[in-house]
């Protein structure tokens, strides 16, 4: 059986920067070089502040310190991930923010957040189109099943028209915060190879769904920000091509029958 090094996945050693892009949303980004891929995460100052993926757990320390460049990390009032994934929270066990609070879709919270040792009850729990207001900001969540798992879900933050889609959008590289280059066909190839799409079908619904908002800034976990300029040729590169599983699973050929 193959070992798997903890530091794979869990770097300890990638360099985590922080950057504001839009209206005090902050990308707090550290390139997973084994992967060819950013781990992102969102602070949006507010009132109430709120961190958006918690990155993998040998990241969390540096992404910690990147928090308090903004803020006291006591002011941390939510912490929001957005589907059960060790990238998206699994630094929640170092967040030394005693106010902070767990967000969650619905599904993550009846599907992963119960029965579980060591791993926190006390959390509020989303369904589609329910929203929560921050302060100035007020934060929109949309049920995305099957992009990529059961209990995915997306933010859409309405003040600011600002997209936090999670996987969707993925960019391989090491890119600029924000980016001006469509690198959809790079997103394509990346999904082929990947295989965490098994069918297109709720792809695009979602994508359609998402086309309706008009987002003005989107904020991939993976890749670089980019406005609404090059939403439309992410979103056209989703609805003509074909990316669902084929048999590639993490670069890796599986036989299917």
């Amino acid at each position: 059986m193959p070992e798997v090094s903890r530091s794979l996945y869990f770097p300890k050693t990638a360099k985590v920067e922080i950057h504001e892009i839009r209206d005090g949303i902050y990308r707090i980004s550290g390139f997973v070089d084994d992967y060819g891929i950013t781990f992102n995460q969102f602070l949006v100052n507010d009132e109430q502040p709120t961190l958006i993926h918690t990155g993998p757990i040998g990241m969390y320390e540096q992404i910690e310190q990147k928090v308090k460049e903004v803020i006291p990390l006591e002011k941390l009032a939510y912490v929001a991930f957005l589907h059960f994934e060790s990238d998206e929270w699994g630094g929640m066990e170092f967040l030394k923010a005693p106010r902070a609070r767990l967000v969650c879709s619905d599904l993550s919270s009846k599907l992963n957040l119960t029965g579980w040792a060591n791993v926190p009850a006390d959390h509020t729990s989303f369904w589609d189109n329910e929203t929560l207001s921050t302060g100035r900001r007020k934060f929109r969540f949309i049920m995305t099943p099957h992009v990529h798992h059961w209990d995915s879900m997306m933010i859409f933050e309405e003040t600011t028209k600002s997209l936090f889609p999670s996987d969707l959008f993925i960019q391989p590289g090491n890119n600029k915060p924000v980016m001006s280059d469509d690198l959809s066909d790079n997103m394509i190839k990346l999904y082929q190879a990947v295989g965490i799409f098994a069918s297109e079908k709720p792809v695009r619904q979602t994508v359609e769904r998402l086309a309706k908002l008009r987002p003005e800034m989107i904020y991939p976990m993976h890749g670089s920000c980019f406005d609404s300029s090059l939403f439309s040729k992410y979103a056209h590169a989703l609805m003509k091509n074909q990316f669902a599983y084929t048999g590639m699973l993490l670069g890796q050929k599986l036989e299917v029958s």
